[in-house]
């Protein structure tokens, strides 16, 4: 229904995908990946979920110029070293990886190492807070390994809702660490702005949604919108009230229903009546 919502309006279908605002863990992110591009060393950025970690993270590789090697397997839980390697050597190469692990290993040292003369080269990884920590450990090791005397051979961008290096000591000290903060009300007001356009959203409702703890990242921010057309339409409205905005972020608010008594019927009437009629009088203290 979002979609229908969205369309009701005169919205694209997805009007957030080519959305991009130049926020402060934007650059955070851009900084901290462009770093380890450049110095090749290993760091975690860790946020909440719709943050932005990964588009960010990319985008800053993408302007450092490096080549990034990204492993696909979808359940980066099950990830483990061979995966790392089998991806360094078939991205970076036209070589077919080696099954067996020792000849690999040294055919990732070759590989990255003659890659790495061309240009800095990123190892990313998505979803690291769920990697085992042999996986970790495993990683430290890939740094270490030098070809012709230099190490390490590449920079390694860990992307994750929590810090699962820092809690590994031998590789916790070898890694930058940063905690983004999200989206501020700032933020989050121009982000509405742009991604509804001009007469969609009063002013005073933008800056309720743009207030709440909803909006501090992407995806939360998207959902509230959402909610908040999907009010408006019921309301009958094309515009996003600051009524409705507060309707959707505070919905135990709403008004109760009106519920109208019925009139009593001509019978229930005159059965009061009777009642008063055959009451015995009372009589008053003299």
């Amino acid at each position: 229904m979002r979609i229908l919502h969205r369309k009701r309006v005169g919205l694209r279908a997805d009007p957030w995908s080519r959305l991009h605002l130049d926020t402060a863990d934007d650059r955070r992110i851009a900084q901290t990946a462009s770093a380890a591009a450049e110095a090749r060393l290993m760091v975690s950025i860790v946020g909440k979920r719709g943050s932005g970690k990964t588009h960010s993270a990319r985008r800053a590789l993408q302007a450092a110029g490096a080549v990034v090697v990204e492993p696909l397997r979808l359940r980066k839980e099950k990830l483990h070293i061979g995966d790392v390697e089998w991806a360094l050597v078939s991205q970076l190469s036209d070589e077919r990886p080696k099954r067996s692990g020792e000849w690999r290993s040294q055919q990732v040292r070759r590989v990255v190492g003659m890659r790495s003369q061309q240009g800095s080269v990123v190892l990313l990884i998505d979803e690291a807070h769920t990697l085992h920590h042999q996986t970790l450990r495993a990683l430290k090791r890939l740094r270490e390994l030098e070809w012709f005397h230099v190490s390490p051979l590449l920079g390694i961008v860990l992307l994750g809702q929590a810090d699962r290096v820092s809690s590994i000591p031998e590789v916790g000290l070898r890694s930058d660490h940063v905690q983004l903060a999200g989206l501020s009300a700032t933020e989050a007001a121009e982000a509405v702005g742009a991604a509804l356009g001009p007469r969609r959203a009063e002013q005073a409702a933008v800056e309720a949604l743009s207030a709440s703890e909803r909006a501090r990242n992407w995806l939360d921010l998207q959902d509230l919108v959402d909610d908040c057309l999907a009010e408006a339409a019921v309301r009958g409205e094309r515009t996003i009230t600051v009524d409705g905005a507060r309707a959707v972020l505070h919905p135990e608010s709403r008004p109760a229903p009106d519920i109208e008594a019925a009139a009593p019927s001509d019978a229930e009437v005159d059965g009061v009546l009777a009642d008063l009629d055959s009451a015995p009088a009372i009589r008053r203290a003299g």
